[in-house]
């Protein structure tokens, strides 16, 4: 998965970077692609980020990065015009008119989401109402995925904008943003959109962890390559075919909980390992391998091939103790469940699908999210099912409240106090005037209207 930041030297050089990862894929309506992309140049020219870079640089890169997860190239088309319905003179329906519906129903989606969400204050009692809020107004996951590459390249990008903004901007991180790409698989992006958050809300316990744990960088740098290649000449000399290893350091964020967890001894606990091999055998084949090579922590092991999380990871995970007290994680798992557990099922959906495989691991619970429907055009939609007896809905000061699906601006009244509801005269529904019987839906913003002269008594609602 790449990353970097474009430098930005010319369209002709963006576009260039861009066709790449379009080719790397072999997408099919690639002169489709190169279309959005020319419209997005257009009509985001003059538009500037607060870096003082152009505009259009950001839907290009959240663009490419959409690419790398394989959701088709419908989900590239609207991640290169995601903006452009909010912050230019083109509307919806000309993007149906150039593309098709299904891109136009993307852009429009991750419109409203962005301007649903602009103005809602984000504080510890109304967070879980507020993620269920933002599944439920969305009906595509490739909306929910290329929301978090946007939110990923904003905070990559953050140092140009104001503290406040920032400071905003990571509390949305750990209590949507983060929870969400979790949900959706996307662990990836998850632990990169952790340590921005990280660094913006506690600098001096980032500050701090950094420079403690730059003490270490060097021999946990030397660790991982010895480790690497002992492991790598075991494998080879038991005839395990065709595997993968690599190292990593833990991340930032990570490593804080692991602390604040497990003590400050775990600060070496950095050095992590995955191996990849071709199939389940050879996954527990490895496991015995190095289990009898080295001590390990019985505690710390997890067999999450036999015992799947519900959200469809599988990996082989244990602790091994190696020289001078220094700990190392290992996951083992085979190459297609690693692809699965990175980035997610909602990346990989319609390759699952496609494959019928009706009975994969983590399908179940892919299919409980996504519905997948082929219409007379062979469209594919990616349609979420979940949370569909609830609406949300929204105070005048953003906070969100669910309520059941049906339910009336009375009943909204009585969710908000007994005493309102019972003195309930009308309410304003996204600013216009509405009866105290007209039912809501998911988005609304609700204003009640009070008369100290009403005296309604009822039950409230559940």
């Amino acid at each position: 998965m790449n990353l970097e930041l474009m430098e930005y030297k010319s369209i002709e050089d963006l576009w260039t970077d861009f066709q790449k990862y379009t080719k790397t894929w072999d997408l099919d309506g690639e002169p489709m692609i190169k279309k959005a992309f020319d419209m997005a140049v257009l009509a985001h020219s003059g538009q500037t980020r607060e870096s003082g870079e152009p505009f259009v640089t950001h839907p290009i890169w959240v663009a490419k990065v959409v690419t790398q997860l394989g959701v088709g190239r419908r989900a590239i088309i609207a991640a290169l015009l995601h903006d452009i319905a909010e912050d230019t003179q083109i509307n919806i329906d000309q993007i149906a008119n150039d593309f098709d519906e299904e891109v136009a129903l993307l852009v429009e989606s991750l419109t409203e989401v962005k301007q649903r969400t602009k103005n809602i204050e984000v504080h510890e009692t109304n967070i879980d109402v507020f993620r269920k809020f933002l599944f439920s107004s969305v009906d595509d996951v490739r909306v929910l995925i290329i929301r978090i590459v946007d939110k990923l390249h904003n905070g990559l990008t953050i140092g140009s904008l104001p503290k406040d903004r920032q400071v905003k901007y990571a509390q949305r991180i750990f209590g949507i943003y983060s929870p969400v790409a979790e949900y959706v698989g996307l662990h990836y992006f998850k632990q990169l959109l952790d340590d921005i958050a990280f660094k913006i809300l506690y600098p001096p316990e980032a500050e701090e962890l950094s420079k403690e744990l730059k003490e270490f960088e060097k021999e946990e740098v030397k660790a991982k390559v010895i480790i690497e290649k002992e492991i790598e000449s075991t494998l080879k000399i038991n005839n395990i075919k065709d595997f993968e290893i690599s190292g990593r350091i833990k991340s930032l964020y990570s490593t804080f909980n692991k602390i604040k967890l497990k003590g400050k001894d775990r600060v070496k606990d950095r050095v992590g390992l995955r191996i990849l091999v071709e199939s389940v055998s050879d996954c527990y084949t490895v496991l015995g391998l190095l289990h009898s090579k080295y001590p390990y922590i019985p505690e710390e092991f997890n067999d999450y091939i036999s015992n799947p999380k519900p959200n469809g990871y599988r990996s082989i995970q244990t602790t091994l103790k190696w020289k001078e007290k220094v700990t190392l994680e290992v996951q083992i798992r085979t190459k297609e469940m690693h692809e699965f557990d990175e980035f997610g099922p909602a990346s990989h959906i319609a390759y699952k699908l496609s494959k019928n495989a009706d009975n994969s691991v983590g399908y179940n619970w892919v299919k409980d999210l996504v519905e997948w429907q082929k219409g007379d055009k062979n469209v594919n939609n990616y349609r979420i099912n979940v949370l569909e007896k609830f609406i949300y809905v929204f105070t005048p000061k953003g906070d969100t409240i669910q309520m059941k699906v049906g339910s009336t601006a009375l009943d909204f009244a009585y969710r908000v106090h007994g005493e309102i509801g019972n003195h309930c005269v009308g309410a304003k529904i996204n600013n216009k005037m509405g009866k105290i019987d007209s039912v809501l839906k998911t988005g609304d913003y609700v204003e009640i209207l009070t008369s100290k002269k009403m005296q309604r008594k009822r039950t409230q609602s559940p």
